[in-house]
């Protein structure tokens, strides 16, 4: 009687169980054969290797074996090359609908350098969308007064910066971005709370900060190579109290002088500082390329440009920016001398084993989302670093920094399904990293029709979803 009475609980069990199962169905398995893979912590090429996927993580890597059909369904890789998704570690995002040049072009995850006052709302648009990276959030820029940016927080006082701070923690900022501006006290202030908080703190050398001095108070990244040059001249304190915000044209002339007075030993004492603290350095040089040149017109006549709106490129004119809209040939001229100088002060930094990351600062004058990414890694190569150096910067770098190796920069078994596949050796030639003929997106796959269709829609979109 007990047993038989044990009958209609057993079948309840069973309905739900089936039910359950109808609602969350098995992970689809990928079989990717005949892949060269590329394992970008060593250098070496694994040919014709099988990697399977389950859902959004990669299950096994292991030799093609023709004894063992390939589980699930098959994408014959036909000896291409397999690499972990990229990563641009600075970019802006100002529209929702530049995410899928992102995908089209390998880059699986940014670090967004201008955050929004609710990232959690952010987060909750990216979870739905078809065709995005992963992106990491920063805070509003905080900046002093006057801001460079409308929009940022102005910091005045250390109790305002511990403030700013403990609101970017709650708000669900993946970390603080700092600008020119803040005031020395204020910038200490703010990396003591950020050390309190355990919240990274990351962008430019504020104008009153040593490179030395940011690099002891645990900045985690400086942008752009702010106030590198500065602080390897001979002349750095006074050309320090030269420099104003906002004020492009004398702040660009005091660098062309840091250049002229540079002091070797001083680098590399400040390069060794950089190397014991794990004070990463993001030097966007592509960024520096479209200031430099961004009045000529065989630059500026990109083929790319294409897969941008009209407003952008009407945005990216010299007349319509303010930072340069005063700029007379000659200035940028002079800044095309400081653009090479700060390629050769790249290769100095990868010599003394300086980290680096990759990072466009796309939709900042002839920086594509997506595209600028491939730009990038080809001027890190033209300064000194290998291709593998290169292409470190943009997978196992990221992966390191943010301190998720068990997830990601690897073909690896229990990493997360971000790969995309080439049709040639990007270790060969770093250019081979834009071509691409596949890309797994947590583990969602899109052929090269589907990632021509995503570049086709850009050509067509009217910006409807701005952020700002």
């Amino acid at each position: 009687m007990r047993f038989r009475a044990l009958f209609p609980l057993l079948a309840l069990v069973l309905t739900l169980t089936c039910s359950l199962v109808a609602q969350n169905p098995a992970p689809e398995t990928i079989s990717i054969t005949h892949a060269t893979v590329v394992d970008v912590a060593t250098g070496k090429e694994l040919p014709d290797q099988t990697v399977v996927l389950q859902g959004d993580r990669i299950f096994s890597v292991a030799v093609f074996a023709a004894a063992k059909p390939p589980q699930g369904r098959v994408v014959d890789a036909h000896g291409g090359f397999l690499i972990p998704g990229l990563w641009d570690m600075h970019v802006h995002i100002q529209d929702l609908e530049d995410l899928p040049l992102y995908i089209a072009n390998g880059v699986t995850g940014v670090r967004m350098m201008f955050g929004v006052k609710k990232p959690n709302e952010l987060r909750t648009k990216l979870a739905i969308a078809t065709a995005s990276p992963e992106v990491i959030i920063g805070s509003i820029i905080l900046d002093g007064d006057p801001p460079v940016w409308e929009g940022s927080i102005i910091i005045h006082k250390p109790d305002d910066a511990r403030r700013v701070v403990d609101e970017a923690k709650a708000s669900g900022a993946d970390f603080v971005k700092i600008y020119n501006g803040i005031p020395r006290d204020a910038y200490f202030a703010l990396a003591d709370e950020a050390r309190k908080q355990n919240i990274p703190f990351v962008g430019h050398l504020p104008f009153e900060i040593r490179a030395s001095e940011a690099s002891d108070a645990g900045q985690r990244s400086i942008e752009h190579l702010t106030g590198i040059a500065i602080a390897c001249s001979k002349r750095e304190q006074s050309l320090m109290r030269e420099l104003r915000p906002l004020h492009y044209i004398e702040n660009t002339n005091a660098m062309a002088e840091a250049i002229r007075s540079f002091d070797a030993a001083k680098c590399q004492d400040l390069f060794a500082q950089f190397r014991r603290n794990g004070t990463w350095q993001v030097p966007t040089l592509t960024v520096h390329r479209g200031m430099a040149w961004m009045n000529d017109r065989h630059f500026t006549s990109d083929p790319r440009l294409v897969y941008m709106s009209s407003e952008v490129r009407s945005r990216w004119q010299p007349e319509n920016d303010f930072r340069f809209r005063r700029w007379r040939p000659e200035e940028f001229e002079l800044h095309r001398g400081i653009f090479n100088a700060d390629k050769q002060m790249v290769g100095i930094m990868v010599r003394a084993g300086v980290p680096l990351l990759a990072g466009t600062d796309a939709m900042n004058p002839f920086c594509l989302p997506g595209f600028g990414l491939h730009d990038e890694l080809a001027l890190l190569v033209e300064s000194g670093l290998t291709p593998l150096a290169a292409l470190q910067s943009a997978t196992v770098r990221p992966a390191e920094f943010f301190g998720r190796t068990e997830k990601l920069g690897l073909i690896a078994p229990g990493k997360r399904a971000d790969l995309v596949l080439l049709s040639a050796d990007p270790l060969g030639d770093i250019h081979n990293t834009a071509q691409i003929q596949a890309v797994w997106l947590q583990g969602k796959y899109f052929d090269r029709a589907a990632l021509d269709q995503l570049l086709e829609a850009a050509k067509h979109r009217h910006g409807k979803s701005k952020l700002r």
